[in-house]
């Protein structure tokens, strides 16, 4: 560990990560600390957000290094989860630069409740009603989120007793986005009804990661049962009952790079099924290729280079 003692902050500027960098230079010092800022260019103030990341930075003696992300999103892709996906692997990428063992990341306790209740609404399963782990490795590198047990109030009442200036995300305020009216609406409604309702969504959130585990595992043994070495065995897919099915088709594009929506993974599952019954066809086209019966195997083939996106 001593060549990769350093811990790295991901520093946007706003309240919640810049508590996090000053608990981290209060924990190590300004000389195993490097702030990591991931520009995405994605609104007007973006530029301004990066000003004063750097005199932040320079005012506390803290290295602070920044990547400057271009997002290429296609039809039908979320440009919130685009830039959720392109800011770790690029504070990954930092990091490693840097030399750091870990990422620490600012979520908080509110976030986590905002999270789990978006995923409520749009009915979700154990995964994500997991909500967002502690630890977690993207990357080659471990990110974790020490302010899990915090609140919003508490570390803005704490950097306004230091006298501590940050930065205000407009995004964070605008009604368009879900998470802000859950924020603004929602979570004052809760707080009156349960006031210990943070501690009581985030026992809820890791009694569902536990579950997710265990499914997880589940899935792991009868992909085992049903890998061959091109693909999956239809006849041990037609054996296993359809959430167990839709499990394993999950896991197995997982690692095949590609990601299926819960109601196309549940069409997939019977026309599998419909399989054992004389269908012999069966064909599911995926962004970045085919799914398709031969013989008695699942098959995934990948689209060649010219005829992506046709």
């Amino acid at each position: 560990m001593a060549q990769v003692a350093r811990v790295g902050v991901a520093f946007s500027g706003g309240a919640d990560s810049t508590a996090l960098l000053l608990a981290a230079l209060s924990a190590w010092g300004a000389r195993r600390v490097c702030a990591l800022h991931v520009n995405h260019g994605l609104q007007p103030a973006a530029a301004e957000f990066s000003r004063h990341v750097q005199a932040f930075c320079a005012q506390h003696g803290v290295a602070c290094v920044q990547a400057d992300v271009q997002l290429a999103v296609q039809r039908g892709q979320s440009v919130e989860e685009q830039a959720r996906l392109a800011r770790y692997a690029a504070l990954a990428g930092l990091a490693q630069q840097q030399r750091c063992g870990v990422v620490l990341l600012a979520q908080h306790g509110d976030d986590q409740v905002e999270s789990l209740l978006l995923a409520l609404l749009r009915g979700a399963g154990p995964r994500g009603l997991a909500a967002m782990p502690d630890r977690l490795q993207r990357h080659g590198m471990l990110f974790a989120r020490p302010l899990l047990a915090c609140g919003a109030a508490e570390l803005r009442a704490w950097l306004q007793q230091q006298g501590v200036e940050y930065v205000r995300d407009p995004m964070n305020a605008d009604p368009a986005y879900r998470r802000s009216r859950i924020r603004a609406e929602l979570l004052p409604v809760i707080a009156r009804l349960e006031p210990g309702y943070r501690h009581t969504l985030q026992r809820s959130a890791t009694l569902c990661a536990a579950a997710d585990r265990l499914i997880r595992q589940q899935a792991g043994d009868d992909l085992r049962l049903c890998a061959a070495p091109q693909g999956l065995h239809l006849a041990a897919l037609r054996q296993l009952d359809t959430a167990r099915r839709c499990e394993v088709l999950r896991l197995w594009l997982r690692q095949l790079g590609q990601r299926l929506d819960r109601a196309r993974t549940e069409e997939l599952a019977r026309q599998i099924e419909h399989t054992g019954r004389g269908a012999h066809r069966l064909m599911l086209r995926l962004p970045q290729g085919t799914l398709r019966r031969e013989g008695a195997l699942l098959l995934f083939e990948p689209c060649r280079a010219g005829n992506r996106g046709e």
